[in-house]
């Protein structure tokens, strides 16, 4: 690599250098400027807006040490857990409402972009200062990382805090111990250890730079790999201590399919119904789509889930492109391996940092994740920035251009595009629908999104002043979304009760029911049940038409009625026994009367009607089985 990018800048040009960090700092707080009026969206509500424990602010803080990441949202019996353990990005959301109170999403969201700011200004320091020691090297790869949308939903989604924060710490614990490789100072190794730990308090993905530091000790430093090793030693301290704790404070568990329901199983075990081997050839697949998001990041999309990304088997083309390329990329880091070649430096790392979010080694909750590709990406800039060096310097010979001027005629273009994209996108996440709506196209056969967009429509449907055919024209909108995600999943929870509710607008109730009855069989416990609707409708419909003297249709509504309304066993099932026994009295049907009413004593024994009409119904019948 060229010692220097431009030879009239050096990395001893104090001012220049001080001129790169405003200029990295301004851009990057400018594109993500306007996200700081969206808010809250996804799934913030499980770490802040619903999170019990966030949401006491300062009294929240011991709460998130002492439990998983996502215990003040489920609550579920202490001693279990669904989640890791990421504490530090749960306390940050907790002082927020400490300091500002509810619902100031315009804070966190401005906490984000300068967390981010910080983690571009780290990235140039340790790599102008440590790492690569070139100035215009170190810039552009920066500035790469910096303008690459592929971070927009890290800095605009709330949630996505754990990520810029595991970064953030890791540059700093990076900084740090190469500082101590100059200055031989304990200090320097104590806060590099430290960092690492918070760093993997945010969240656990860092734990892969226990390859990645003796990597990057190997290529940046002198030092033997007797010496690499002992210094390995201090962070697989770190790691056991974290894992000391982590298995202490709350158990290590597998999350089990079975114990999902609904739409939550193909969204969480996205490879669940995938034989192994098209799970395996799946996942291989989608490592070339990262590739490409990397390389080419538009369009960008929250949800990859099921069925966007069907599965594939041995005789897809593209899953053995993908086996090519990733091979190439393996065998170039090989062979350059000691030759000490960045780019094989970055692709070992590349693929190191995302070996986790690959589904390759452990399945994890994602077909695809964008934030996923947030720590992986700096050695993806960095490659990027080392390919434009040579590039540059071999236009700039042969055609005898300034490779100043080459530069920014690539550069400029690729920061404006960039950053329409960028600015752009942060609008798309202004709230729920706004980031539903702008996705579907992209992603169109998605469960998530299609149910996403059906919210959207019933939503739009509820708002006061609408004329009755705006909403029933709004509300059919919802349902072909709904019945759309349901043709990929016909289990999916979520809308099996959006469909029940929407028919109910539009008073299909016999649709209605279909879809409850299908939720019920699905997920028996399902809160979104509509027992107790069906129960009031139907018991409804058994009075006026006992009333109208229409006993069979009565019966029928009547015992539809007591079977919703069984589970509750409240004064909506003793109305029921309570009519069931009237129309059955009505019709001379006095040992049924008398068996209904002795089911409405049971739970109501005070009830006079009732105790009178047991007694009439046991007169009758004993009168009946005298002898005469």
């Amino acid at each position: 690599m060229t010692k220097n990018f431009f030879s009239s800048i050096t990395i001893e040009n104090k001012k220049a250098k001080w001129t790169a960090y405003f200029f990295l700092a301004g851009i990057s707080f400018l594109l993500y400027f306007n996200s700081i009026y969206n808010s809250y969206c996804l799934d913030d509500v499980m770490v802040i807006t619903q999170n019990s424990n966030t949401l006491k602010g300062f009294g929240g803080i011991w709460d998130h040490l002492t439990h998983d990441y996502l215990y003040g949202f489920f609550n579920y019996p202490s001693g279990s857990a669904a989640s890791p353990w990421r504490p530090i990005p749960l306390i940050t959301y907790s002082l927020e409402i400490g300091f500002w109170g509810k619902n100031h999403p315009e804070y966190s969201h401005l906490i984000n972009v300068l967390l981010y700011v910080g983690c571009v200004l780290l990235l140039f320091y340790l790599l102008s200062t440590f790492l690569l020691k070139e100035f215009w090297v170190s810039f552009f790869a920066t500035l790469l990382f910096a303008i690459h949308p592929i971070h927009s939903e890290v800095v605009v989604n709330i949630k996505s805090r754990d990520e810029i924060l595991s970064l953030l710490f890791m540059l700093s614990s990076l900084c740090f111990l190469f500082k101590y490789f100059l200055t031989n100072k304990k200090r320097d190794l104590f806060i590099s250890l430290f960092s690492f730990f918070l760093s993997l308090l945010s969240k656990e993905n860092a734990i892969t730079f226990l390859v990645g530091i003796p990597l990057m000790i190997y290529f940046f430093t002198t030092q033997s790999w007797n010496q690499i090793i002992k210094n390995l030693i201090w962070f697989l301290g770190v790691v056991i201590v974290y894992f000391i704790l982590r298995i202490n404070i709350i158990p290590i568990v597998s999350t089990n399919p079975s114990e999902s329901n609904g739409g939550l199983i193909i969204i969480n075990f996205p490879f669940l119904y995938a034989n192994g081997s098209e799970a395996f050839f799946t996942k291989i697949f989608i490592l070339l789509k990262y590739l490409f998001l990397l390389i080419f990041p538009y369009p960008l999309s929250y949800d990859y889930s099921y069925n966007q990304i069907p599965y594939v088997n041995a005789t897809e083309p593209m899953v053995w492109v993908s086996f090519l390329v990733y091979g190439s990329m393996i065998f170039f880091a090989i062979k350059n391996f000691k030759k000490k070649n960045i780019i094989s430096l970055c692709i070992l790392l590349f693929l190191i940092t995302f070996s986790l979010a690959s589904n390759l080694f452990v399945d994890i909750a994602v077909t695809i994740g964008e934030r996923l590709l947030f720590m992986p990406s700096v050695f993806f800039c960095i490659a990027l920035a080392a390919v434009g060096n040579h590039l540059f310097s071999f236009l700039s010979l042969k055609y005898n251009i300034k490779k100043m001027l080459l530069s920014f005629l690539l550069i400029t273009p690729t920061v404006i595009a960039c950053g329409f994209v960028i600015v752009n996108r942060n609008k798309d996440w202004k709230n729920m629908d706004t980031l539903n709506v702008a996705d579907y196209p992209k992603a169109p056969n998605s469960i998530r999104l299609n149910d996403g967009v059906g919210n959207y429509y019933l939503g739009l449907s509820q708002k006061k002043g609408l004329s009755k055919q705006t909403k029933d024209s709004l509300v059919r909108k919802a349902i072909v979304y709904y019945e759309k995600a349901l043709s990929f999943f016909p289990e999916f929870d979520n809308d099996l009760s959006n469909l029940a509710v929407s028919y109910n607008i539009l008073g299909d109730f016999d649709k209605a029911e279909y879809y409850w009855d299908r939720l019920r069989e699905v997920s028996p416990e399902n809160p979104k049940l509509g027992d107790k609707y069906l129960a009031n409708v139907y018991l409804n419909r058994g009075i006026n038409t006992n009333q109208t003297k229409n006993y069979d249709s009565s019966l029928i509504y009547l015992t539809k009625a007591l079977k919703y309304a069984l589970p509750q066993q409240d004064s909506v099932t003793a109305n029921c026994y309570y009519h069931l026994a009237g129309m059955y009295y009505s019709t001379a049907k006095y040992k049924e009367a008398h068996d209904a009413l002795g089911k409405l004593l049971e739970l109501q024994p005070t009830n006079k009607a009732a105790q009178m009409g047991y007694k009439s119904c046991e007169d009758i019948l004993k009168a009946a089985a005298t002898p005469k």
